[in-house]
């Protein structure tokens, strides 16, 4: 049911990540139990110690009243390989 002056997220589609950034946001969300991710827009990467991609996903928050939010992730590949999440926040709708 929608709260009075919130946004509902309603029909938003999963969108097909470049892979290495596919690779990256599975790696970094497949053992997650708190929350599912739904990529829906790819913004880009950053050259770093390794590299940045930004993602924005939606979050949904597994309890049993469920809660929907749009996040920025933060997901960073190692000069090594390894992917870890380095920020998840909400964007301001």
């Amino acid at each position: 049911m929608a709260e009075l002056g919130r946004w509902n997220i309603d029909e938003m589609k999963s969108v097909n990540l470049p892979q290495k950034a596919q690779s990256a946001f599975t790696a970094v969300t497949g053992g997650l139990v708190d929350a599912d991710y739904m990529p829906v827009l790819y913004v880009g990467s950053q050259i770093v110690n390794g590299t940045n991609y930004c993602i924005l996903a939606v979050q949904t928050i597994v309890s049993a009243a469920p809660e929907k939010r749009l996040v920025k992730m933060i997901i960073n590949v190692s000069t090594n390989g390894k992917a870890s999440l380095v920020s998840v926040s909400g964007v301001a709708l």
